[in-house]
């Protein structure tokens, strides 16, 4: 069995009843995958006071699962424009959340960190907040899990070259 769980698998449906399920799944899924777990009190504490919103607290969960990260891999893993998470970066720095230093080997690349003084709380905030996307993965089995990442890396493909207007025209999808 592909998948451990009490979920009704429609082995059956058509290729339109599983774009009708799956636009209805993503929204509410990403929403809730977002917003279920708040940051530690000490993160909400600096980020209320300088005023940063969820955006911000994004992107410290992706520092956090990547430190060290320059700020062009951070931009392409939150899907923003360099100028963007540049602004964002400085913002959490400014908030004393992150440090910034220069790449000892690129001197035009910046390094972003978690600051020290976060860092405890980040890592465990980081373990809750990433628990749904593990015990998902754990519970698929090794070809289920290929074959989930295949699809989601498909899916990240496909939303890209829409998002690009490579597909300008293409009214097919």
């Amino acid at each position: 069995m592909a998948v451990t769980s009490d979920t009704k698998i429609n082995s059956g449906a058509s290729l339109q009843e599983d774009v009708t399920e799956l636009i209805s799944l993503l929204p509410v899924t990403l929403h809730d995958l977002r917003s279920a777990v708040p940051a530690p009190s000490p993160m909400r504490s600096a980020l209320e006071r300088a005023s940063l919103g969820k955006r911000h607290a994004s992107a410290l969960l992706a520092v956090a699962a990547a430190e060290p990260i320059g700020v062009s891999e951070l931009a392409k893993r939150l899907g923003l424009l360099l100028s963007s998470t540049s602004t964002i970066v400085g913002e959490l720095s400014r908030a004393g959340l992150v440090e910034r230093a220069e790449d000892d080997q690129d001197r035009r690349r910046t390094i972003v960190r978690v600051h020290e003084d976060y860092r405890d709380a980040m890592a465990g905030w980081l373990v809750i907040a990433l628990a749904p996307i593990r015990h998902t993965l754990e519970r698929l089995s090794p070809d289920a899990r290929t074959y989930f990442m295949e699809g989601w890396r498909i899916l990240h493909e496909e939303a890209a070259m829409h998002g690009s207007g490579e597909l300008e025209g293409d009214c097919d999808a």
